[in-house]
């Protein structure tokens, strides 16, 4: 028995020396190793290096990128290949104040009466990324951990059921502003609604540059009385 394993490895050797090719599974090698079958990596798989220096086995979260044929592949981030990277998903479910309804400006233009608007809170959120932000489901506030372009999409509606006859017609403005490190603009819309409008529904996306530590917010406001009803919101983080 052991003369015939000595056999097979000097066999093995010798194919390995004449072709510089091993074929497992297959008796046509077409590279240097030719696996026709499963492969099963237990730790590394390190790419690059040389005869005398060992490949590298990349970071956490980075995934395997060709570089074209007779090239090692490489280790890249999802950041520096431009992708979006979803970083929040939020919802807002219930209907604010539940009972009752926000107080409305009674003039226009709304965009001089402060006083009157309200913070679009989502109180459910289906995915955050704390290493790019945090939401304070209290106050609706955003707070940025990682600097860069953030994309922000809200869709927003307005409840105007309880509302009289004669109490429905007005003007509707949402706005994404940014709070600290002071209060700005970032992108708004605003729309007139004649009488016995019940809902009204806003879209809105921006992408912005935020530094650390910079929040931002959604703002919504009406001429008449209102309340603030189901929508959601996604935010993606992009190269800076």
């Amino acid at each position: 028995m052991m003369k015939k394993k000595l056999l097979y490895m000097a066999l093995f050797a010798m194919s390995i020396s004449a072709n510089a090719q091993v074929g497992i599974l297959t008796p046509t090698p077409q590279h240097s190793l030719h696996v026709n079958g499963s492969l099963q990596v237990v730790k590394d798989i390190n790419v690059g290096g040389n005869a005398n220096t060992k490949g590298n086995s990349g970071n956490r979260g980075e995934f395997l990128m060709s570089t074209g044929a007779g090239n090692a592949p490489v280790w890249r981030s999802i950041e520096s290949e431009n992708f979006l990277k979803v970083v929040f998903v939020g919802n807002k479910t219930n209907i604010s104040p539940s009972s009752g309804s926000y107080t409305g400006t009674g003039s226009t233009p709304v965009s001089t009466h402060e006083n009157y608007v309200q913070t679009y809170v989502y109180n459910v959120s289906n995915k955050i990324d704390n290493a790019y932000l945090t939401y304070d489901i209290n106050s609706g506030l955003f707070k940025v951990v990682k600097a860069g372009f953030y994309n922000i999409v809200p869709y927003v509606t307005y409840d105007l059921n309880l509302n009289g006859n004669g109490q429905t017609a007005g003007t509707a403005k949402s706005t994404i502003e940014k709070v600290s490190p002071t209060k700005t603009t970032l992108t708004s819309t605003s729309t007139g609604h004649g009488e016995r409008t019940l809902g009204v529904y806003h879209n809105m996306s921006s992408i912005n540059y935020f530094n650390v530590g910079e929040t931002f917010r959604i703002r919504c406001v009406y001429t008449q009385s209102f309340r603030l009803s189901s929508g959601n919101i996604h935010i993606s983080y992009l190269t800076p």
